[in-house]
């Protein structure tokens, strides 16, 4: 589930409250195996609370490559000027992210929320 991200910033001149989306890509290996993504927020603080689920490629989930990422775009158009950064849960992701990823994949099906720093498009 993506439930809501603070502060975040704005990346034009425009008036307005800008609207923020995420997309959820699963990726295996590096590549991607699956999509998604939240509907509009509006504001700094967005909140989403939007569910998502992929169909998982056959194996042991917490031994195959597999990683989440997060894009957090400001706009519906994908270019990278809408986006303001990303989270990686999984394989691939930093420390905090393959923590999460890990008791996700214990837990089984029972949520697993955490926050997590968004981290810029350069990653």
């Amino acid at each position: 589930m993506v439930r809501k991200a603070e502060n975040l910033g704005k990346l034009n001149r425009m008036p307005g409250t800008p609207d923020h989306y995420v997309l959820i890509t699963l990726r295996q290996g590096g590549s991607v195996i699956g999509s998604k993504e939240t509907k509009a927020a509006s504001g700094y603080n967005a909140v989403w609370n939007a569910p998502f689920l992929f169909d998982m490629p056959p194996g042991e989930i917490h031994e195959l490559p597999l990683s989440l990422e997060f894009i957090i775009m400001q706009g519906r158009i994908y270019t990278r000027s809408r986006v303001l950064g990303r989270v990686l849960i999984g394989c691939d992701a930093l420390e905090e992210g393959q923590v999460h990823w890990k008791d996700m994949c214990n837990r089984g099906q029972v949520e697993t929320a955490r926050w997590h720093t968004i981290q810029p498009d350069s990653l």
